[in-house]
Formats: structure tokens, C-alpha cells, sequence
């Protein structure tokens, strides 16, 4: 993984897919990853991947990071220096981007963000009523909730019915082996919160930490996890947790009103702000902005 030196970057928390820890993760992968410098405006976290006939392309995901003080032309510039052919930026200027030679082909995502709170009432004085009541529910419930490590061998049984549930709500998410080896290359940083009725797990969380911020990566609760409201006492546990080891922030994933409302809603009830992203933009090899 080749790293150049970082610039100082705006005080929001970087995305996982931007960080340090995932392109330790990717490499360790056997992907090419690396973070580059963008002319003295940011920085960038590069997937290169051979696509056929297309060649190399070199893929950005929730980024680039730019300096919060650098104008627009620094940002075209620092973009055409990228040599990017597909980003998925975090935030963007439509205008720069088109500048840089980019098309936008997909419309914005939007992911739903935590404030963290020290302090567990602060937390859930954030959430909305309803949410913060089955919160309460879930606490009394009588759930042993433990933390500890990602481990591959130990918490099989959590990521196997994370693989069930995808593919019974056909949905795709993040591979587990990047979990694993994100755990594997930032020691420390791949939590798993479970909670279990006696000696039963009834519903599991896994965490990854970069910087001040986590990312939650996998979530499963079955029937009676879901009764008990296993998943609101985990998340309110996680935020304490992470809140004592500096994080501020939540990142809880993609808000998909359509395909889970049911999740989109259980984000936003728990205090959650929705913050948009740029969308997908594509410049092929040969264009010129």
C-alpha cells in the first residue's frame, strides 16, 4: 500500500472507505489500495482494479477528502491529477466535478449519521420518543450484552446468519472478509456487540473503528431479539463504548426507504441525521475536462 504524507483535513471525521485502517484492509486483501496526495488540496484513498478491454481503473469511494480552505480550481486540479475514473464522492460540487471531467450516471445515496454521547441519557435524549421507549424496553429486558474482538472462528455463527439474512432480503452488503481482515490489519478496531437471552444469542452488531468514527458494518436479531429490543439496547451500549474511546460519531449506513424501511426508520428514530452524498460520477479513459 503506498501512503504519502497526510495533509491536514477538515475536522469531520473521515469515512471508513477513506481511512487508513481500510486501505490496510484492501492490501492486506491483495488489492491495490493506496492513499494519495491530490496537489496539496487533500487526499484520496485509490482502488485500482483491471476491468478487461477498459484496462486499469482506479475507483474512489466517499471521497476525495479536501482541504475545508481550498478553492474550486484547487479542487479541479487536485481531481485531474487523481487520474480517477469513477468516484462516489461523500459531498461535491457538481460544477467542479464537471470541470475535472466527470458525468454524473447515478443520483446521491444517503446515509444516516449518530452523534455519540458519553453520557447513555444525553444518547438517548436524541432519539425519538417511541425509540427511545423501546430502548428503555430493551435494557430492562434482562439481555446479557457482551463486547469483545471480531474474531473469524468464534463469531461465525453471527456472520453466517448475517450471509442468511442477505440472502433471504437479497440484499449485498460489504464482504465479511473485509471485516475480517480490517480486524486482522487495525488491531482493536473490529467490534462485536452481542445480546443474548441466558446462554442464547438473540442479536449481534460488528463495528469498525476508524479515527473518531465507527462504521456499522454487520447487524442481525432474530424473532425474539427483535421482541426483546435487543438491537436499540445495542446501539445505545455501543455508543457509550466508542464514546469513551474518542469516537463522535456513528456512521450507521445507507438509508434505503424503499427496499427496508423498517431499518431506515430504526436509524432516524435513534437520533440519526440523514447527510446526502455526491452520487456516482464516471470519467473514462481519453476524457478531458
Amino acid at each position: 500500500m503506498l501512503m504519502r504524507p497526510a495533509l491536514p483535513l477538515p475536522d469531520r471525521p473521515l469515512p471508513l472507505q477513506q481511512s487508513a485502517g481500510f486501505a490496510r484492509a484492501l492490501t492486506a486483501l491483495g488489492r491495490e489500495a493506496a492513499i494519495d496526495g491530490l496537489q496539496g488540496c487533500g487526499q484520496v484513498l485509490v482502488l485500482t482494479r483491471r476491468i478487461g478491454p477498459l484496462g486499469r481503473l482506479r475507483f474512489a469511494s466517499r471521497g476525495p477528502v479536501f482541504q475545508a480552505d481550498t478553492t474550486p480550481d484547487d479542487r479541479v486540479a487536485g481531481l485531474r491529477a487523481a487520474r480517477l475514473h469513477v468516484v462516489n464522492p461523500e459531498a461535491c460540487d457538481p460544477q467542479v466535478m464537471r470541470r475535472a471531467g466527470f458525468a454524473q450516471v447515478m443520483s446521491a445515496a444517503t446515509v444516516a449519521i449518530l452523534p455519540v454521547c458519553a453520557n447513555p441519557e444525553a444518547q438517548l435524549a436524541q432519539a425519538i420518543c417511541k425509540w427511545r421507549n423501546a430502548a428503555r424496553q430493551g435494557a430492562g429486558a434482562g439481555l446479557r450484552i457482551r463486547q469483545r474482538l471480531l474474531c473469524a472462528s468464534r463469531d461465525r455463527w453471527l456472520l453466517d446468519a448475517d450471509s442468511a439474512q442477505q440472502r433471504d432480503k437479497r440484499f449485498r452488503a460489504l464482504p465479511h472478509a473485509i471485516s475480517l481482515a480490517y480486524s486482522q490489519s487495525n488491531p482493536g478496531d473490529a467490534l462485536v456487540l452481542t445480546a443474548s437471552e441466558g446462554a442464547t444469542p438473540v442479536a449481534g452488531m460488528v463495528f469498525l473503528r476508524h479515527g473518531a468514527a465507527a462504521t456499522y458494518q454487520i447487524g442481525w436479531s432474530g424473532a425474539r431479539g427483535r421482541s426483546l429490543r435487543a438491537h436499540h439496547a445495542l446501539l445505545i451500549h455501543a455508543s457509550r463504548r466508542f464514546a469513551a474511546l474518542g469516537v463522535t460519531e456513528l456512521d450507521l449506513g445507507t438509508l434505503d426507504t424503499e427496499n427496508a424501511p423498517g431499518l431506515a426508520r430504526f436509524k432516524l428514530g435513534s437520533g440519526a441525521v440523514a447527510r446526502q452524498l455526491g452520487g456516482t460520477w464516471v470519467r473514462l479513459p481519453g476524457w478531458r475536462g
